[in-house]
Protein backbone atom coordinates (compact mmCIF):
# COMPACT_ATOMS: atom_id res chain seq x y z
CA UNK A 1 0.00 0.00 0.00
CA UNK A 2 0.95 3.28 -0.88
CA UNK A 3 1.74 5.58 2.11
CA UNK A 4 1.01 9.63 1.40
CA UNK A 5 4.02 12.07 1.05
CA UNK A 6 4.56 14.21 4.60
CA UNK A 7 3.01 17.23 2.34
CA UNK A 8 -0.02 15.65 1.72
CA UNK A 9 -0.11 13.66 4.62
CA UNK A 10 0.13 17.59 6.55
CA UNK A 11 -2.16 19.13 4.40
CA UNK A 12 -5.46 16.82 5.15
CA UNK A 13 -5.06 17.95 8.89
CA UNK A 14 -6.88 20.90 9.86
CA UNK A 15 -4.51 22.77 12.10
CA UNK A 16 -1.88 22.67 9.15
CA UNK A 17 -4.45 24.07 7.08
CA UNK A 18 -5.34 26.75 9.23
CA UNK A 19 -2.01 27.75 10.38
CA UNK A 20 -0.04 30.73 8.32
CA UNK A 21 2.14 30.31 5.15
CA UNK A 22 5.50 31.27 7.43
CA UNK A 23 4.19 28.59 10.19
CA UNK A 24 3.50 25.95 7.36
CA UNK A 25 6.76 26.38 5.50
CA UNK A 26 8.75 25.64 9.06
CA UNK A 27 6.54 22.55 9.60
CA UNK A 28 7.50 21.26 6.14
CA UNK A 29 10.88 22.28 6.48
CA UNK A 30 11.73 20.35 9.55
CA UNK A 31 8.95 17.71 9.62
CA UNK A 32 10.46 14.39 8.71
CA UNK A 33 9.40 10.66 8.27
CA UNK A 34 10.49 7.38 9.70
CA UNK A 35 9.82 3.78 8.59
CA UNK A 36 9.83 0.89 11.14
CA UNK A 37 9.79 -2.72 11.12
CA UNK A 38 7.44 -4.67 13.54
CA UNK A 39 9.07 -4.84 17.55
CA UNK A 40 11.72 -1.67 16.12
CA UNK A 41 12.00 0.88 19.21
CA UNK A 42 11.02 4.60 18.23
CA UNK A 43 11.68 5.59 21.32
CA UNK A 44 12.60 4.63 25.36
CA UNK A 45 11.47 4.90 28.42
CA UNK A 46 13.99 7.94 30.33
CA UNK A 47 14.86 9.50 27.26
CA UNK A 48 13.95 13.42 26.26
CA UNK A 49 10.96 13.94 23.95
CA UNK A 50 12.46 15.20 20.76
CA UNK A 51 9.39 14.60 18.21
CA UNK A 52 5.30 14.84 18.02
CA UNK A 53 4.78 11.81 16.17
CA UNK A 54 1.74 10.80 13.25
CA UNK A 55 0.85 7.66 12.35
CA UNK A 56 1.13 7.94 8.85
CA UNK A 57 0.71 3.73 8.78
CA UNK A 58 0.81 0.95 11.33
CA UNK A 59 0.27 0.69 15.01
CA UNK A 60 2.60 2.13 17.43
CA UNK A 61 2.42 0.70 21.23
CA UNK A 62 2.93 3.18 24.34
CA UNK A 63 3.71 0.71 27.20
CA UNK A 64 5.62 0.46 30.81
CA UNK A 65 7.59 -2.62 31.96
CA UNK A 66 8.14 -3.39 35.54
CA UNK A 67 11.48 -4.54 37.13
CA UNK A 68 10.19 -7.87 37.44
CA UNK A 69 8.82 -7.92 33.76
CA UNK A 70 5.92 -7.43 33.49
CA UNK A 71 4.31 -5.14 30.76
CA UNK A 72 1.46 -3.02 30.09
CA UNK A 73 -0.33 -0.84 27.34
CA UNK A 74 -0.85 2.73 28.62
CA UNK A 75 -2.30 3.37 25.05
CA UNK A 76 -1.67 2.40 21.03
CA UNK A 77 -1.22 4.91 18.18
CA UNK A 78 -3.13 3.92 15.34
CA UNK A 79 -3.32 5.08 12.02
CA UNK A 80 -4.35 9.08 11.65
CA UNK A 81 -3.57 9.68 15.33
CA UNK A 82 -0.65 12.03 16.84
CA UNK A 83 0.74 10.89 19.93
CA UNK A 84 4.07 11.97 22.01
CA UNK A 85 2.33 15.37 23.11
CA UNK A 86 1.89 14.77 26.95
CA UNK A 87 5.77 14.52 27.49
CA UNK A 88 6.43 17.56 24.91
CA UNK A 89 3.84 19.73 26.79
CA UNK A 90 4.85 18.92 30.14
CA UNK A 91 8.79 19.00 28.69
CA UNK A 92 9.81 15.63 31.04
CA UNK A 93 11.37 12.30 30.23
CA UNK A 94 9.59 9.62 28.38
CA UNK A 95 7.26 7.74 31.15
CA UNK A 96 6.84 5.19 28.29
CA UNK A 97 8.28 3.12 25.33
CA UNK A 98 7.23 3.55 22.10
CA UNK A 99 7.10 0.51 19.71
CA UNK A 100 6.27 -0.23 16.69
CA UNK A 101 2.93 -3.26 16.69
CA UNK A 102 3.53 -3.35 12.98
CA UNK A 103 5.05 -2.47 10.03
CA UNK A 104 4.92 1.18 9.49
CA UNK A 105 5.54 4.77 9.18
CA UNK A 106 5.38 8.09 11.79
CA UNK A 107 5.98 11.81 10.47
CA UNK A 108 8.37 13.35 13.21
CA UNK A 109 7.70 17.17 13.77
CA UNK A 110 10.54 18.67 16.05
CA UNK A 111 9.74 19.40 19.20
CA UNK A 112 10.92 23.39 19.10
CA UNK A 113 8.66 22.95 15.86
CA UNK A 114 5.73 21.39 18.12
CA UNK A 115 6.54 24.51 20.65
CA UNK A 116 6.14 27.18 18.28
CA UNK A 117 2.98 25.71 16.57
CA UNK A 118 1.92 25.79 20.16
CA UNK A 119 2.05 29.26 21.15
CA UNK A 120 1.74 30.90 17.39
CA UNK A 121 -0.80 29.08 16.28
CA UNK A 122 -4.64 28.74 17.89
CA UNK A 123 -5.86 26.23 15.31
CA UNK A 124 -3.05 24.30 16.41
CA UNK A 125 -3.74 24.80 19.68
CA UNK A 126 -7.35 23.82 19.17
CA UNK A 127 -6.48 20.73 17.49
CA UNK A 128 -3.98 19.63 20.89
CA UNK A 129 -6.55 19.85 23.14
CA UNK A 130 -9.38 17.79 21.05
CA UNK A 131 -7.04 15.11 20.93
CA UNK A 132 -5.84 15.08 24.43
CA UNK A 133 -9.73 15.31 25.38
CA UNK A 134 -10.15 12.10 23.42
CA UNK A 135 -7.52 10.36 24.46
CA UNK A 136 -8.05 10.85 28.06
CA UNK A 137 -12.12 9.33 27.26
CA UNK A 138 -10.14 6.42 26.27
CA UNK A 139 -8.02 6.00 29.29
CA UNK A 140 -11.30 6.59 31.63
CA UNK A 141 -13.20 3.92 29.59
CA UNK A 142 -10.23 1.53 29.94
CA UNK A 143 -10.14 2.49 33.78
CA UNK A 144 -13.68 2.06 33.85
CA UNK A 145 -13.34 -1.53 32.45
CA UNK A 146 -10.90 -2.37 34.05
CA UNK A 147 -11.62 -1.85 37.51
CA UNK A 148 -15.39 -2.35 37.26
CA UNK A 149 -15.85 -4.45 34.12
CA UNK A 150 -15.28 -8.20 32.60
CA UNK A 151 -12.88 -9.58 30.77
CA UNK A 152 -15.47 -9.20 27.99
CA UNK A 153 -15.67 -5.64 28.66
CA UNK A 154 -11.68 -5.25 29.05
CA UNK A 155 -10.93 -6.48 25.71
CA UNK A 156 -13.86 -4.65 23.82
CA UNK A 157 -12.42 -1.45 25.17
CA UNK A 158 -8.63 -2.65 24.00
CA UNK A 159 -10.31 -3.06 20.28
CA UNK A 160 -11.83 0.50 20.26
CA UNK A 161 -8.45 1.49 21.11
CA UNK A 162 -7.14 0.28 17.60
CA UNK A 163 -10.12 1.67 15.62
CA UNK A 164 -12.05 4.63 14.72
CA UNK A 165 -15.18 4.37 16.94
CA UNK A 166 -17.09 6.50 14.03
CA UNK A 167 -16.36 4.03 11.32
CA UNK A 168 -19.15 2.71 10.12
CA UNK A 169 -17.68 -0.10 8.57
CA UNK A 170 -15.06 -3.49 9.35
CA UNK A 171 -11.43 -2.21 9.93
CA UNK A 172 -8.44 -5.34 9.31
CA UNK A 173 -6.12 -5.14 12.36
CA UNK A 174 -2.90 -7.12 11.84
CA UNK A 175 -2.53 -7.59 15.62
CA UNK A 176 -1.76 -11.34 17.58
CA UNK A 177 -3.16 -12.17 20.41
CA UNK A 178 -0.48 -11.81 22.50
CA UNK A 179 -0.81 -8.07 21.32
CA UNK A 180 -4.58 -7.63 22.46
CA UNK A 181 -4.15 -9.43 25.58
CA UNK A 182 -1.08 -6.64 26.49
CA UNK A 183 -3.46 -4.02 24.86
CA UNK A 184 -6.23 -5.18 27.24
CA UNK A 185 -4.35 -6.13 30.56
CA UNK A 186 -5.29 -9.37 30.41
CA UNK A 187 -4.11 -12.87 30.06
CA UNK A 188 -4.04 -14.80 26.75
CA UNK A 189 -6.44 -17.59 27.76
CA UNK A 190 -9.33 -14.72 29.35
CA UNK A 191 -8.59 -12.94 25.87
CA UNK A 192 -9.06 -16.22 23.79
CA UNK A 193 -12.47 -17.00 25.83
CA UNK A 194 -13.53 -13.02 24.79
CA UNK A 195 -12.80 -13.12 21.12
CA UNK A 196 -14.75 -16.67 21.07
CA UNK A 197 -17.61 -14.78 22.90
CA UNK A 198 -17.33 -12.12 19.86
CA UNK A 199 -17.04 -14.52 17.07
CA UNK A 200 -20.47 -15.99 18.42
CA UNK A 201 -22.17 -12.51 18.03
CA UNK A 202 -20.05 -11.36 14.96
CA UNK A 203 -18.42 -8.33 16.69
CA UNK A 204 -15.20 -10.09 14.81
CA UNK A 205 -13.91 -12.42 12.19
CA UNK A 206 -10.52 -13.51 11.16
CA UNK A 207 -8.22 -15.06 13.55
CA UNK A 208 -5.83 -13.63 16.16
CA UNK A 209 -2.93 -15.79 15.95
CA UNK A 210 -2.70 -15.27 12.65
CA UNK A 211 -2.37 -11.31 12.89
CA UNK A 212 -5.68 -11.13 11.30
CA UNK A 213 -8.59 -9.65 13.16
CA UNK A 214 -12.05 -7.82 11.16
CA UNK A 215 -13.63 -5.66 13.99
CA UNK A 216 -16.81 -4.67 12.68
CA UNK A 217 -17.13 -1.20 14.25
CA UNK A 218 -21.00 -0.96 14.42
CA UNK A 219 -21.35 -3.76 16.29
CA UNK A 220 -18.75 -3.47 18.44
CA UNK A 221 -19.78 -0.18 19.43
CA UNK A 222 -23.63 -1.97 20.04
CA UNK A 223 -21.79 -4.18 22.26
CA UNK A 224 -20.22 -1.44 24.40
CA UNK A 225 -23.78 0.39 24.95
CA UNK A 226 -25.42 -2.82 25.50
CA UNK A 227 -23.06 -3.63 28.36
CA UNK A 228 -22.91 -0.18 29.41
CA UNK A 229 -27.01 -0.31 29.69
CA UNK A 230 -25.82 -3.59 32.03
CA UNK A 231 -28.11 -6.01 29.72
CA UNK A 232 -25.06 -7.27 27.95
CA UNK A 233 -26.15 -11.00 27.84
CA UNK A 234 -29.35 -9.88 25.88
CA UNK A 235 -27.35 -9.02 22.74
CA UNK A 236 -28.71 -11.71 19.95
CA UNK A 237 -26.06 -13.96 18.88
CA UNK A 238 -26.96 -14.81 15.08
Amino acid sequence: MNSPTIVAYLEQWPWFRGCSAKLRSLVLETTTDLLVEPGQFVARVGSPPTHWYGAIRGFFQMYVLTSGGVETTLYCLREGEWGGDGSLLKKERLQYDLRALTAGRLCLVPATTFDTLRTDSIAFSNFLCEILNARMGEFVGMLAATRLGSPELQVARGLLMLVDRDAARVVHLPISQHELALISGLSRQRVNAAVGLFHRLSIIRGEARNRSLDVDVPRLNDYLRTVARGDGSKMPIP
